[in-house]
C-alpha cells in the first residue's frame, strides 16, 4: 500500500502562462518545465502541471482542489493580491481554520488554509 502521494497534478491549456502563476506563489520552487509536463517542490510534495489541449474551464468542474498551508494567512493573502492573484470569495473562518480561495489561469481551484491555534487548554 502507498505511504506517501508521489504528486498532485493540474490541467492547463498553456504550460508557459501556467508556469509563470505557479512560479510567482510562495513555496513554489520550479523543478523543471516541458512542453507537455512541469513540476514543482512545494516543501517536499510535488505539484505537476500537464498541457491539455482543448481545455476549458467547464472540464475543471469536479478537479479536485489544492489547498496550501499559510501562516500567517492574512500576510500571504497581502502577497498574492500584491501579485495580481485574484481570490473567488472572502476570508472563511471556522473551527477547524480559516480558508480562502482563488484560481489559476485555467480555472484550477487552489486555496490557502492556517489551522487554528493549538488548544493550550488541553
Amino acid at each position: 500500500m502507498s505511504k506517501k502521494i508521489a504528486y498532485i497534478w493540474y490541467p492547463t491549456a498553456n504550460m508557459g502562462r501556467a508556469v509563470e502563476f505557479y512560479q510567482d506563489l510562495p513555496g513554489f520552487r520550479l523543478l523543471f518545465q516541458r512542453e507537455d509536463w512541469s513540476e514543482f517542490d512545494i516543501g517536499g510534495q510535488r505539484f505537476a502541471l500537464k498541457k491539455v489541449d482543448g481545455l476549458s474551464t467547464s472540464q475543471l468542474s469536479g478537479t479536485p482542489g489544492l489547498s496550501l498551508l499559510a501562516q500567517p494567512i492574512e500576510e500571504t493573502i497581502d502577497a498574492l493580491t500584491q501579485k495580481g492573484v485574484p481570490f473567488t470569495g472572502d476570508l472563511q473562518q471556522y473551527p477547524y481554520g480559516k480558508i480562502i480561495h482563488f484560481q489559476d489561469p485555467d480555472g484550477n481551484i487552489l486555496g490557502l488554509y492556517e489551522p487554528p491555534p493549538p488548544d493550550k487548554g488541553k
